[in-house]
């Protein structure tokens, strides 16, 4: 579901019906605060894997944080939400709330935590000419990711070359790199993920 937001008001509860969509992963990001909880819920009684993308505290994000499976999130909202500055910290905090956590840290990569284990994935050096968008790029990266089943090492290396080839042009949308641009670049760097999408 794609919106424009601008001045309209939030979606009231019950005012769509998810009931025929058969989705393989939602994709969050709070600014539906009505029908997003009820939504995530669904998904989780369907098994269907659920993503938080939170750039920043909100009262949607802050409903939807202990619902999803996965949290992925900036180290603005980190901080806001645990007190935090450090994401060593912070990580331990969210990891209370929700499974699957992962703190996005620009050029200095990302932290992840989940059940068993946890770790940090540095950023791919580009030459960064327009950063709009990069984390929105990053999380339907990871979003489709996951509804390809790719193991967790890749699914990170993947959603974080789309987030630095996205950096690598003009603009959020023209800056969106294709399958095959990501693949190459993947490759360039010694990862290959073709055989997993």
């Amino acid at each position: 579901m794609v919106n424009y937001r601008g001045a309209t008001r939030p979606l009231p509860a019950a005012s769509i019906d998810f009931a025929r969509c058969q989705a393989r992963v939602i994709l969050f990001d709070g600014l539906e605060p009505e029908i997003s909880p009820p939504l995530a819920e669904q998904a989780r009684q369907q098994q269907i894997p659920t993503v938080l993308d939170a750039g920043s505290l909100h009262a949607g994000t802050l409903a939807l944080l202990p619902l999803v499976e996965y949290a992925v999130v900036s180290a603005k909202f980190s901080r806001q939400m645990t007190g935090f500055s450090d994401p060593e910290a912070a990580i331990q905090e969210l990891a209370r709330q929700t499974p699957n956590i992962v703190i996005t840290l620009g050029e200095q990569g990302l932290l992840w935590k989940r059940p068993f284990a946890e770790g940090h994935l540095p950023a791919f050096a580009v030459t960064a000419v327009d950063t709009t968008g990069a984390g929105d790029a990053f999380h339907g990266a990871f979003a489709y990711a996951l509804a390809q089943n790719m193991p967790w090492p890749q699914l990170l290396q993947f959603a974080s070359a789309v987030g630095a080839l996205a950096c690598t042009q003009h603009g959020a949308r023209p800056a969106l790199p294709t399958r095959q641009v990501v693949l190459d670049f993947l490759a360039q760097h010694g990862t290959n993920v073709q055989n997993l999408l």
